[in-house]
This record gives structure tokens, sequence and C-alpha cells, in this order.
């Protein structure tokens, strides 16, 4: 009889432990969130949208981690960096060498996008090639992607930074002033590439979709952001490439909550984002892959040599120095 009854305790005591142990798994669990939110400095750009996406579908909600974009010019992005206003800034590989020449403890760790058509030089229909321009005035953003993209161009036609002046202008400036008919050549982006037509005599010579690679768009994180929240930082990650495949599927909802936050029409922001290819975590093993072709490692110290020569650094950083590829090895 006492068998009989110990068997039968056993018998109830297992059920009890099955029955609570399924209906744990089957719970939904909740992820932790650090409640101090990780700031990311943000430019109005079709590549970095997929910010807004990961906030508003929850995807960084989910991955547990607090992600708040701040949106800055581009002259402010990286005294914002310095002052700690934002831990990760969106940018271009070109701008590391810069980041490191003004003593900015912080390193890329993931590419956003590829320029694919976004960013291109304007010019008058005389110009067919660009050596061309040889002896003649361009202007562009002194540090920044046009800047670069332009010397770089330069350089493979045969042209040194002696052979073209180059004046500085904003973008922004170029672009309107093109149109315009106040200057003749200039590296600019969407949407005044488009607008480069609207001038009789005005055309696109060459655009990032015609050099692609070039202008990689990339996030930079401050080292003790790193250090100090290394898994927020790989929960930043996970939550933008879900992003980046969520809105591959659903191109024009994930084009409508882009667009409401850098406040665009949808209609505005579509074609705004067939001008760059998003970087996926294959995609970003391979640009953060030394052995690959005009990999990050190589642009920012491109980069470095090409703004060392034009007076924009006085120092000239390794792309080991300015890179950070461990994080993304930990999402494979």
């Amino acid at each position: 009889m006492k068998k009989i009854t110990i068997a039968i305790v056993a018998i109830v005591v297992v059920g009890l432990i099955a029955y609570f142990g399924i209906t744990k798994l089957n719970k939904p669990t909740q992820t932790t969130i650090n409640s101090e939110p990780i700031k990311v400095g943000i430019a109005v750009y079709p590549g970095f949208g997929t910010f807004y996406i990961a906030k508003e579908k929850e995807f960084f909600k989910n991955q547990g981690v607090d992600v708040e974009m701040v949106q800055l010019s581009l002259d402010a992005m990286v005294p914002a960096l310095e002052s700690n206003q934002v831990q990760m800034l969106v940018g271009s590989t070109d701008m590391m060498p810069i980041v490191a020449d003004a003593g900015i403890a912080a390193k890329q760790i993931f590419s956003t996008s590829i320029s694919y058509g976004a960013d291109g030089l304007v010019t008058t229909n005389d110009i067919q090639k660009i050596s061309d321009l040889k002896g003649k005035k361009v202007y562009a953003a002194y540090g920044f992607p046009g800047h670069f993209f332009f010397r770089y161009l330069a350089e493979k036609n045969g042209l040194s930074n002696k052979d073209v002046e180059l004046i500085n202008l904003n973008s922004e400036e170029v672009g309107s002033s093109f149109v315009a008919e106040k200057i003749d050549a200039g590296m600019t982006w969407e949407p005044w590439l488009s607008k480069a037509q609207e001038r009789k005599d005005g055309k696109v010579l060459v655009s990032s979709k015609d050099e692609p690679l070039i202008i990689t768009d990339i996030v930079l994180a401050r080292n003790d952001l790193v250090l100090n929240r290394r898994e927020d930082v790989k929960r930043v990650m996970r939550g933008f490439f879900a992003a980046i495949d969520w809105w591959e599927k659903n191109t024009t909802e994930g084009n409508a909550i882009v667009a409401k936050n850098f406040n665009l029409t949808a209609d505005e922001f579509a074609p705004m984002r067939e001008t760059v290819n998003l970087s996926n975590l294959q995609t970003n093993l391979e640009r953060f892959n030394k052995s690959t072709p005009l990999n990050v490692y190589s642009l920012a110290e491109k980069a470095a040599d090409i703004y060392s020569q034009d007076g924009v650094i006085k120092t000239k950083a390794t792309g080991d120095a300015v890179t950070d590829s461990s994080l993304l090895n930990e999402l494979r």
C-alpha cells in the first residue's frame, strides 16, 4: 500500500512539473530593455531610413534595446559624437579619417547601405569625360563623400589634386547653383542629380551607380559604448538587419515610414530609395573583409590619403585603427 501511495505521489509530482514546465515554455517572454537609450546621429539620406523602420516596427524593442534617433545637420555630426550627444553616428567610410584626426575614439562597425546613384558629378554638356575637367573649377563639400568621390574619380582618370581647382561648397548649394547656371561642375546628390537636367546644357556625367562601392555608408560607434554596452550594440545591429529584411519585403509600407520621418511624401521618397542598395548582414561581412575589393579598410585608407593631400586632415589613420569587424563576426 505504501509503495502504491509513493508511486501515485511521484506520478502527480512529475505531472505537475511537466505541466508548469510546458506552460512556462509556451508563455511569451519579454526581453528586459536597458532604460538608457543609445542615441544615433542621423542625416536625411535613404540608406539611413532603416533606423526608423526598426524603431516603428519594434525590431529594436524585440531585441531589448532602446534606440533614439537624433537628426543632425552634416556639420553638427562629428561634434555631436565627440561631445557624447550621440553614441553612434551614420556616415560613410571616408569620414573615418576625419573622426580619427579629431581625436575621437570611435570605429566603423557596420554598413547601412551602398550609394547606387545617390551621389554624382554634374557638368555642362561640353564635358564628355573626367579628364576634360583639367584646369577647370569643380565644387564639392570638403571632407564629405562628394569630395572623396570626385578625387577618387579624378585620380582614376589621371588627374592630380593640382590639375583641378576644387572649391569648397556644400552639396545642396552645389546642386542649386548648378541648376541656376552659377557654376558648371560639382559634386552633389539627389534630388539635385535629377534636377541637373532642368538646366538645358546640364547633365550627370557620372554617379555612384557607375562606380558602386566607393561611397559605402556606415555606422560608427564610440569605443566606450562598445566597451561598456557591447551586447546592446549587437542588439542594435540585429534589429537593424531585421528591419532591412522586412523593408525588402514591404517596400511600400517601409518607404512610407521613412518618408514620414524625413518630412517627405511617399512619392518623393520612392525614387530616392532606388539610389541606394541596403546592406544586409551578408553584405556587411563582405564589405568588412580585407580580401574583398574596395572593402571598408581600404576605402578608409584611400580617404586618408586624399584628405591628407588636400589639407583636410593632418594625421592619417590606418583602416585597422578606425574599423571594428568583431561585432559583425559575432552575429554570424
